[in-house]
């Protein structure tokens, strides 16, 4: 039955692997499983997975940690994709036609032939138009291929910056605050409405000046353990599980994507 499925997010980053698998219960989450693992330091290049035999190998290992039955979300660093605006038709399409009329689109609204490009699209928070996402297939397949050595099969590819605003609309941010998460030396920032890839400013503080600066509250974590300034509230994902036992990870912002990630609902 489907509430027999783990739920799980995977997060590679560049020196390290990061995976959680949730259950939904009737009155909240229940932690299943975490798993970490060290990796080379140049396994994300601009982004782009780089295969190697420590990755094969961690990957395999963990796969035979896993259940038979489970929904694998990937996290893709938001670098590698396009997005784009479109108009909804004046005329209300349902699926396969918006897909016919997103593909028709796709050719003048991004440098490469629609043949070379994997496609998503969602209906904007305002309405009216269509936020089109779009990658590079060879890109996609190289993500895919390490893992499907390993055994293992994805379910979705999903941008980090919308798992980390998951995680913040789950976190029920009062108004005003905002989720920061430091990783690879980047910073990725949501308020639960939007979220962003921020660069690699010096400090959470340059951070707040640059994108937030009207932020009343700044909860933050990290992949790696920082000592966070005064104006800062540490923020732990775990804390929105309502089941979990020991032990747990000693850094649980490592997490924060694969959290995102596994809390997804609906699987495309």
């Amino acid at each position: 039955m489907a509430f027999h499925t783990w739920q799980i997010g995977l997060d590679i980053q560049n020196r390290q692997i990061c995976a959680l698998a949730l259950q939904p219960q009737r009155d909240g989450w229940q932690l299943r499983h975490w798993w970490q693992q060290r990796l080379p330091q140049d396994t994300l290049r601009n982004g782009v997975l780089q295969s190697s035999p420590e990755l094969l190998a961690a990957l395999t290992a963990w796969r035979q940690r896993l259940p038979r039955r489970y929904s694998l979300r990937v996290g893709l660093p938001v670098q590698l994709v396009l997005q784009r605006q479109l108009p909804l038709p004046a005329q209300p399409l349902h699926e396969p036609a918006l897909g016919h009329y997103v593909q028709a689109a796709a050719r003048r609204l991004f440098p490469l032939e629609p043949t070379a490009l994997a496609l998503d699209y969602r209906q904007d928070a305002a309405g009216g138009q269509l936020c089109v996402t779009a990658a590079r297939l060879e890109v996609i397949d190289q993500w895919a291929a390490p893992l499907l050595q390993a055994g293992l099969t994805p379910q979705v590819f999903e941008l980090t910056t919308e798992a980390l605003k998951r995680l913040a609309q789950q976190a029920r941010l009062r108004a005003g605050s905002v989720l920061v998460l430091q990783q690879d030396e980047r910073w990725l920032w949501s308020d639960g409405q939007t979220a962003a890839d921020a660069g690699d400013a010096a400090s959470v503080e340059a951070l707040q000046q640059q994108a937030f600066p009207q932020a009343s509250q700044i909860l933050a974590c990290a992949s790696q353990s920082v000592t966070w300034p005064a104006v800062v509230t540490p923020f732990s994902p775990f804390d929105l599980f309502q089941y979990k036992q020991p032990p747990l990870p000693a850094n649980p912002g490592a997490f924060a994507l694969a959290a995102g990630l596994a809390l997804r609902i609906k699987d495309c």
